[in-house]
Order: structure tokens, then C-alpha cells, then sequence
């Protein structure tokens, strides 16, 4: 579902200004999952916008990969933009990624949200089974077929660098890391 990645990429130079970048996806409504979840609290969706990383930031990310992670798939570079509204209980609602399997996100701008995971449970209720708080300048693996959504902070934004595996599942990728 989710673990630390469990290497050293320096990301310190990549550029994350998404006003000079190519925005590649905007997602403005919620999925069934985060429908489901507002039965159960209150909150406010946000959308969340995907840009195309730099060229040369995607090649020197890549160049520190272990060529064993680089044999399954070779990887799209991201940079995902989310900004939460004022209003308390501000989220990145449940939801699946239809276009990838697995992520490496690289967090900066962090703000102590807590990312979590969900499954249906007894009588279609969605509930949490783990979440994570990452901070600013780790790396975690996302298998991101599985629910999972974001606690945002009010006024804040959150950028993440994404290594993003379009065609290869999770399981693949931490066993590619081991």
C-alpha cells in the first residue's frame, strides 16, 4: 500500500514552478470513493493538477535509479500541485489514479498532511486502513490503484515530485528496490 523509499535521490535542484510547466491533467471532481466518504464526514474537495517535469530534471532523477527499477518500466516525471481551499476540513478526496499503478512521491511543501488509504467495508461504508504524514524531503512509494486521499491543511499548497510507473504494480517496484 505504501512504504518509505528506501533510497537517496537528490531532488534539491528540480525545478517544481508549475507556472513555466506543461499542465498534462486537472481532476476537479471526486471519485466514488470520495463520495462515499462524504456520507460519512464532512470535507472539501480540491482538485489537483499533474504537470510534465523538465527534460532535464526527469533525466537526472532518472540517472539515480538503480538500473533494476529502470529494467521494469521507465518511469514519467511529475510534479503534482495541490492547493487547499481556506475551509476547515480541506481534502484531496479518495480516489484512485486510472493513468499509473505506482508512485515515488517526493515531498516538499509537506505541512504536516496526513495521506490516507481506504477499502470498502461492511454495508459499502469507506474506511481507513493506514496513512502516512510525510515530510518535507522524504520519498515514499504509493501504490496508487488502492483509495487513497489527503487531509489538507486551509491556504496551504502542497507540491510533490512524482515517479510515476504507469504499467507496473507495486508489488514489482518495492521488489525492484529490494
Amino acid at each position: 500500500m505504501f512504504a518509505p523509499f528506501p533510497l537517496t535521490i537528490d531532488t534539491k535542484n528540480v525545478f517544481l514552478a508549475v507556472e513555466k510547466l506543461l499542465c498534462n491533467g486537472e481532476y476537479l471532481k471526486p471519485q466514488k470513493y470520495g463520495i462515499a466518504l462524504r456520507r460519512q464526514k464532512l470535507f472539501t474537495s480540491v482538485p489537483n493538477r499533474i504537470y510534465d517535469a523538465q527534460e532535464k530534471d526527469k533525466e537526472y532523477i532518472l540517472s539515480q535509479l538503480p538500473k533494476k527499477l529502470l529494467l521494469l518500466e521507465e518511469p514519467k516525471l511529475w510534479v503534482m500541485d495541490i492547493r487547499a481551499s481556506q475551509e476547515e476540513n480541506s481534502m484531496l478526496a479518495p480516489h484512485i489514479d486510472f493513468v499509473r499503478l505506482t508512485t515515488v512521491n517526493f515531498y516538499s511543501n509537506t505541512n504536516g498532511e496526513r495521506t490516507c488509504f481506504y477499502e470498502y467495508g461492511a454495508g459499502g461504508a469507506i474506511e481507513e486502513i493506514g496513512s502516512f504524514v510525510a515530510k518535507d524531503g522524504e520519498a515514499w512509494v504509493l501504490d496508487v490503484s488502492k483509495p487513497h486521499g489527503v487531509e489538507l491543511i486551509p491556504g496551504k499548497v502542497r507540491r510533490v515530485l512524482s515517479l510515476s510507473f504507469i504499467t507496473t504494480p507495486y508489488e514489482r517496484v518495492m521488489e525492484a528496490l529490494s
